[in-house]
């Protein structure tokens, strides 16, 4: 029994979906000792002995493809559930099992697509919840992709109709020219939810996407049900370094085309609390995807491009973010936790002074990305959130 799930493998062909099927390359996928490649071509599926180099590993246990192989649980659940690991790279993995046919008996279904939204633009979107779910928009942080979101998505997908995106100059979406900044994301982003036909949304943000969900809410508030803002980025009052980076341009960044792989682990160590609770295997995974990223100098532009405009913004004045803020009426959320190294979240109390109505939560234990340190922590808050405003605009 212990290797009866190796033959499940060699029936990967003939369950191969050509028109999703769009991806090619090598995946290795390792059952206990026994490994495999499952080679995707334009002419169709072979799986064969490890080979060469791979656009993914993906390694779990024996049991564990059974149940993937039969329905009952996606490998997202399985690598949230930490049964399923994964190396090289986190988001060719996802483009895996959509590739094949598999029954529905319960486990989490989703898509990964290329959502065009004109000038040749398009956005790589993993789309997963029931078809007839109020919609609800994920946003990740600088640096970061879709994958982020991938602690809550299943226990958020159970009851909406979730869209998780790269925003434009990141992950697997496009990198067109431009300013970077959060008006300009939004733009992006409006364009996206005309291609995928959604007039109003529940929107989400990490970090700069909680900066850019703030932004839609008060650019274009009728398509805006709530906004839930995870350690957003805002404006800051204290910039020392003001003159400087005025000056510099985004071009500059293309050139740093090498970064360590220790600082990468460095750096994504500081985003928690206490890293040494994450399991490993995750945090090398997401070195592998920053790196693989990073070699596009086009994604190291609109990197710099997005972190310049975020440290430029003017917090107050006319046009200033905070004083454009006080005029958003939108139901909003906003998680801070106590041990962010990038934002204070001395930020919630100006939010709760800013908004009185918004529902403000300071977490002692966190860091910068809450919904991987604390997802069911994270994804209670946010369902209860969208189920009381739901509520709201039922009784009103």
């Amino acid at each position: 029994m212990g290797d009866s799930a190796v033959g499940l493998l060699d029936e990967l062909p003939g369950r191969w979906l050509p028109d999703r099927g769009r991806t090619e390359g090598r995946w290795r996928i390792r059952l206990g000792r026994a490994t495999r490649d499952v080679v995707v071509a334009k002419s169709g599926v072979t799986i064969e002995r490890p080979n060469g180099k791979v656009e993914a590993e993906i390694e779990t246990d024996h049991d564990t493809w059974r149940e993937m192989d039969a329905g009952r649980l996606s490998g997202i659940e399985a690598f949230v559930d930490r049964r399923l690991k994964v190396r090289g790279s986190i988001e060719r993995a996802l483009h895996f099992e959509p590739m094949f046919d598999r029954p529905d008996n319960g486990g989490l279904r989703y898509s990964i697509e290329d959502v065009p939204i004109g000038n040749r633009t398009s956005i790589s979107t993993l789309i997963a919840g029931p078809e007839d779910g109020e919609p609800l928009l994920l946003m990740h942080g600088l640096g970061a992709t879709k994958a982020s979101w991938l602690t809550v998505l299943p226990q958020l997908a159970s009851r909406y109709r979730v869209m998780v995106v790269d925003l434009p100059g990141f992950g697997g979406s496009s990198k067109p020219m431009g300013r970077y900044d959060a008006a300009w994301f939004c733009g992006y982003v409006c364009r996206f939810l005309d291609s995928m036909g959604v007039e109003r949304c529940h929107v989400a943000g990490n970090s700069m996407g909680g900066k850019i969900a703030m932004e839609l809410a008060m650019l274009d508030p009728g398509r805006v049900i709530d906004v839930m803002c995870l350690c957003p980025a805002s404006a800051f009052s204290e910039r020392p370094m003001l003159r400087l980076v005025q000056f510099l341009r985004p071009e500059f960044g293309v050139a740093l085309g090498f970064v360590p792989r220790s600082r990468v682990r460095r750096t994504i160590e500081s985003l928690f609390s206490n890293a040494g609770l994450l399991d490993g295997v995750w945090i090398e995974a997401a070195i592998d995807d920053f790196q693989r990223v990073w070699r596009n100098p086009k994604a190291r532009g609109a990197f710099f491009a997005a972190a310049r405009a975020i440290y430029l913004e003017d917090p107050d004045g006319e046009a200033g973010f905070f004083t454009r803020l006080e005029l958003m009426d939108t139901p909003s959320l906003f998680v801070y936790g106590e041990q962010d190294a990038i934002i204070t979240h001395h930020f919630g109390r100006k939010i709760q002074r800013i908004l009185p109505e918004a529902k403000v939560h300071v977490w002692a234990d966190c860091g910068h990305v809450p919904q991987i340190e604390h997802p069911d922590r994270t994804a209670k808050a946010m369902l209860d959130f969208m189920s009381q405003t739901t509520g709201k605009r039922a009784a009103s």
